[in-house]
């Protein structure tokens, strides 16, 4: 290993680990109120993903109008980093999750609104997109990104409601430490 590569990463890993920081600290742990009503809002993550594509789109369009790649396969890189902000964007714009006492509602993209009442709440569970998941035993799933502002208000509200009386080997049963760590964040 070249000693410039060494260089490149001792470089990169400190600088990635404060970025990683600086989002960790200015994520909120309260949820914004208007109303009756608590909404999650875009965390520190999400507003660096949707900056660092307007940047890699920028920049690439620059190298692409300068000549300096073949014109096709810069356009189609491009192309793919601007249709992905855009995604970015209409998701801040259109998804919301909102709860009160009575029940929580998720908005799609896609406009399709999700709604589950805290009585209701059967399941939980995380998938592979670090999303975590709520839903009533029939239900379709509430997605929830752990990454918003507002997160760990909710994961209370949710482990106040999570059903105590599931039997033993159940899988639902089986997030309940990550919902008690979050408890205790969030009264620090």
């Amino acid at each position: 290993m070249s000693v410039d590569i060494l260089t490149k990463v001792a470089l990169f890993v400190p600088a990635f680990m404060a970025v990683t920081a600086l989002c960790v600290c200015l994520q909120r742990r309260r949820a914004r109120r208007h109303g009756q009503w608590k909404y999650l809002t875009p965390g520190p993550y999400f507003w660096l993903g949707l900056f660092a594509g307007l940047l890699i789109t920028a920049v690439a369009t620059l190298v692409v109008a300068a000549g300096r790649v073949e014109r096709s396969a810069g356009l189609l890189f491009t192309s793919f980093f601007a249709g992905m902000t855009l995604i970015l964007a209409a998701q801040a714009l259109v998804e919301q999750v909102r709860w009160n006492d009575r029940r929580i509602e998720r908005r799609t993209i896609t406009g399709r609104t999700i709604s589950l009442s805290w009585n209701e709440l059967a399941r939980i569970g995380v998938d592979w997109t670090t999303y975590l998941w709520i839903s009533s035993f029939d239900g379709p799933r509430l997605r929830i990104s752990t990454y918003d502002n507002g997160f760990d208000e909710l994961a209370l509200m949710i482990r106040a409601h999570l059903p105590t009386d599931l039997p033993p080997a159940s899988p639902e049963l089986g997030y309940e430490p990550m919902l008690a760590q979050v408890r205790a964040r969030g009264r620090g």
